[in-house]
C-alpha cells in the first residue's frame, strides 16, 4: 500500500465539534473510472466515512446525550452500477436515518455532506428533537 494514500483524500470542510472516525474518501469521480479497474474494490466500498458528534443537555434535572453520525458507503459494494449513500444516524438508530442522499457523483455527496454539516447540524443546532426534524424534511 502507498505510504502517501492521504494525498488520495477529498479534502472536506468540517466544522469543530465532530470526530472522524475513519475517511478513505479518495479524490475520485467514479464515472471517470473503467469497470475494470481496481479502485472499485478498494475506493468504492460500504465504508468509506463515518464521523460522528456527540451532544448533551439537561432537561428536567437530568442529563440526555445524543449521538449524531454521518455515514457515507458505496452500494453495492465495489459495484461500477453502484452509487454513494449518505446518511445521517441519530442514536445508533441505523432503521430510520434522518436524512439520506443517493448520487453516483462524489462531487454532489461532497455538497451534500458539507451542507448538512454547516446548515443541519450546525449551532445553534445542539440537540436534535427527532419527531421536529423528521416533520420539518419530509
Amino acid at each position: 500500500m502507498d505510504e502517501n494514500n492521504w494525498e488520495h483524500l477529498q479534502p472536506l470542510r468540517i466544522p469543530g465539534g465532530w470526530t472522524m472516525d475513519y475517511n478513505k474518501l479518495e479524490n475520485i469521480e467514479p464515472q471517470k473510472l473503467s469497470e475494470q479497474d481496481k479502485l472499485w474494490l478498494f475506493a468504492f466500498t460500504e465504508d468509506i466515512l463515518l464521523m460522528h458528534k456527540i451532544s448533551s443537555r439537561k432537561r428536567n434535572g437530568v442529563m440526555e446525550h445524543q449521538k449524531l453520525q454521518l455515514d457515507l458507503g458505496w452500494y453495492p459494494d465495489g459495484e461500477p452500477d453502484g452509487a454513494f449513500l449518505l446518511q445521517a444516524i441519530l442514536n445508533d438508530n441505523w432503521e430510520n436515518p434522518l436524512l439520506t442522499f443517493r448520487s453516483k457523483s462524489k462531487e454532489a455527496i461532497v455538497k451534500r455532506l458539507e451542507k448538512w454539516l454547516f446548515q443541519e447540524f450546525m449551532p445553534p443546532v445542539q440537540f436534535i428533537e427527532e419527531q421536529t426534524f423528521r416533520k420539518n424534511h419530509c
